[in-house]
């Protein structure tokens, strides 16, 4: 459906770099990085905002590299929205199919349909600065799934919102989804997101598109020190010999094939605080994540993340500079 190949931009200090990946259609695409990593240049590129220096941009097998962006039948919805506040809600929903000539009784069926599966009917005499973030959301939704466009971007679309309306809106986004069908490619830094809306997902370091797939495959199974590093995960040099992995002083049982220095990947939810852990550890640092905790252990000078519940945090009183046992799952170690 969309095809990326080889796409290069130097934007400022900035530069997207050899980029190819692909879109299918009537798939929800997630484009996953920290900010700074090139997601709305790449977004811009693909809309005809801006132009690459090099590669192509096809659009159901045609290239559309050089067409401008009112030529190019895909919608882009910003982080801000960009609702027109002058008009009307019916008036933002209906501008795009004004343009393009719709007859009055096509733009209102259009703008009835939309609302509804929206949930916006009752809001289309409003004027957009009376709405919160939540209705504007799906104003620019619909104003954008209005004129029927091959292809839907979105900028952080959720990013605006509070937490509870943000939940509520994923939900409901992967009904819309459902039942009209788009294509869509999703930019934003949230796990939540590509896991809940993700048929893929891509992953941006640095403007590079490093890894794509199912977004299971990706987040278990990092192929670049890059992407794992982004996923959160614990990164360490180490040697491994005789099947005996060595850490900076730890050994651990390691069924690899490989000999000599490694990099080793181990996820935060691998290393387990049990009272019969192997090693003694220290706690740096623990940053809440609602449900889930985050510690960072010293463990004879090496630092390492282990992930557990906020429940088992404060039963068992951890804090700062705490001494727990540790435990590493060995299974899962991957070189």
């Amino acid at each position: 459906m969309l095809r990326l190949e080889n796409v290069s931009k130097d934007w400022r200090e900035f530069k997207l770099k050899n980029i190819s990946f692909e879109v299918k259609k009537g798939e929800y695409f997630i484009l996953l990085g920290h900010s700074g990593a090139g997601k709305t240049l790449l977004l811009e590129l693909i809309a005809g905002i801006q132009k690459p220096d090099k590669g192509r941009i096809y659009l159901e097998g045609e290239d559309i590299t050089e067409k401008p962006p009112e030529k190019r039948n895909i919608a882009y919805v910003p982080q801000n929205y960009a609702l027109f506040p002058h008009l009307s809600v019916y008036d933002n929903i209906s501008y795009g199919l004004k343009l393009r000539k719709f007859k009055k009784e096509e733009i209102r069926e259009i703008v009835k349909e939309l609302s509804e599966v929206l949930g916006i009917s009752h809001l289309l005499h409003r004027n957009p600065k009376t709405l919160s973030g939540g209705e504007q959301q799906r104003v620019a939704l619909a104003r954008a799934l209005a004129i029927k466009p091959k292809l839907l971007l979105l900028d952080e679309p959720f990013s605006n919102l509070d937490m509870a309306t943000r939940f509520r809106i994923i939900e409901e986004m992967k009904k819309w989804h459902k039942e009209l069908g788009y294509t869509a490619i999703h930019v934003t830094h949230s796990f939540d997101e590509a896991m809940a809306l993700g048929n893929r997902v891509g992953i941006m370091v640095n403007g590079r598109v490093e890894q794509v797939g199912k977004c299971e495959e990706v987040f278990s199974e990092p192929r670049s020190v890059e992407v794992a590093e982004f996923l959160g995960y614990n990164v360490l040099r180490g040697s491994i010999k005789d099947g005996t992995l060595h850490l900076n002083g730890l050994r651990l049982k390691a069924d690899s094939k490989f000999e000599g220095e490694v990099t080793v990947v181990i996820k935060p939810e691998d290393v387990l605080l049990s009272k019969d852990g192997g090693f003694e550890a220290v706690v740096e640092s623990i940053e809440f994540l609602k449900f889930l905790a985050v510690v960072t252990l010293n463990i004879n000078g090496l630092k390492i993340k282990a992930q557990t519940t906020t429940e088992n945090i404060l039963k068992n009183r951890t804090k700062i500079g705490s001494k727990v046992r540790v435990s590493i799952k060995n299974l899962r170690l991957m070189v």
